[in-house]
């Protein structure tokens, strides 16, 4: 059976551990938000606040896309997902990428977080399908939607 003292010594490591993953989270989100908001690209695409513990942001007044960490505890998986309900309905997020926030600060272990511009890339590149879908929809003249659900990630 494990000591007082054992347990004192783990406990103090995995809070260690946790708080550093969620200041590695606070980090990537005050970069990323910060490269958006300062841009002079004119991607529509906006910041939006939430009351949750994700940063969203809204493309062409309408797509809201979602940005946040796994539920599980000591989880390092980001997840973005696309609200895929109607306006007039709750929203219904749903994933289509993501990105592993290692120890050292990193995301997919090559983006340091504190790099706003490799962040900023980084998150274009995991949009740059959505804007894709869009045009190829509009280009079309196809319904966007179901262009849409194809970007998603099934679960299991």
């Amino acid at each position: 059976m494990s000591t007082l003292s054992e347990l004192t010594t783990k406990a103090d490591y995995i809070a260690s551990k946790n708080n550093q993953l969620k200041s590695h989270w606070h980090t990537y989100q005050n970069s990323l938000i910060q490269a958006i908001t300062t841009t002079n690209k004119k991607i529509n695409h906006e910041f939006t606040c939430s009351e949750e513990q994700d940063i969203r942001f809204t493309l062409f007044n309408h797509f809201s896309v979602s940005i946040h960490l796994s539920d599980d505890f000591y989880s390092q998986d980001v997840i973005y997902s696309l609200n895929m309900a109607p306006a007039s309905e709750e929203p219904e997020f749903k994933a289509f990428a993501h990105a592993r926030l290692s120890e050292d600060g990193h995301l997919d272990d090559v983006v340091d977080i504190r790099d706003k511009h490799a962040v900023q890339e980084h998150y274009l590149n995991k949009i740059s399908a959505i804007y894709q879908c869009l045009f190829d929809s509009l280009h079309n003249n196809q319904a966007v939607l179901p262009q849409l659900e194809k970007l998603l990630i099934q679960e299991k």
